[in-house]
């Protein structure tokens, strides 16, 4: 009896080349969140998850309050890891847990005045720290160009052809 596949396993599986890519750029993202984090924690002494939430929870579209779920996909992050960064959050004074509008029985978190004041004066490390980090992969032949896009919103090859097949280990 063949193997079942799910229908999207048939139909668009991903090649070498595309998954060499996807590597680079989960490295990118690695290094980048690494630095963020490191910047952060000695500056302000905030953890690069706690600033994401904080961002998160400050801006305009996000309302009074964020149910837990929405504030998980809005940072990349489960749901149960979320309520456990809330708590740590509320014990610090900067944000805060409510029933959900509408929903008695769900959570929500708001930011507070401490939180707002917080992200506000960690955002220009933050974002220091994010362009050195971009800046430094710019240098890095095989991240340079999902480097460039970060920044511009474009592309630093605009349709040069694919750069070479990465050594092993980068």
């Amino acid at each position: 009896m063949a193997a079942t596949h799910t229908s999207q396993e048939a139909r668009h599986p991903a090649d070498d080349a595309q998954d060499d890519r996807w590597c680079m750029a989960v490295r990118l993202l690695g290094r980048v969140e690494k630095q963020l984090d490191e910047a952060l924690q000695h500056g302000h002494g905030l953890p690069l998850s706690e600033y994401r939430a904080l961002c998160a929870l400050s801006r305009p579209d996000s309302g009074p309050a964020l149910r837990m779920g929405e504030l998980a996909d809005r940072i990349g992050l489960k749901d149960s890891t979320v309520t456990r960064l809330v708590g740590r959050l509320e014990a610090r004074g900067l944000a805060e847990r409510s029933s959900a509008a509408g929903d008695g029985r769900a959570v929500a978190a708001r930011i507070t005045p401490a939180g707002r004041r917080r992200y506000a004066e960690a955002t220009p490390t933050y974002r220091s720290a994010l362009g050195e980090a971009l800046e430094a992969a710019s240098a890095n032949v095989y991240l340079a160009d999902l480097a460039a896009w970060v920044r511009t919103g474009e592309s630093a090859v605009n349709g040069a052809a694919a750069a070479p097949e990465p050594p092993e280990g980068v």
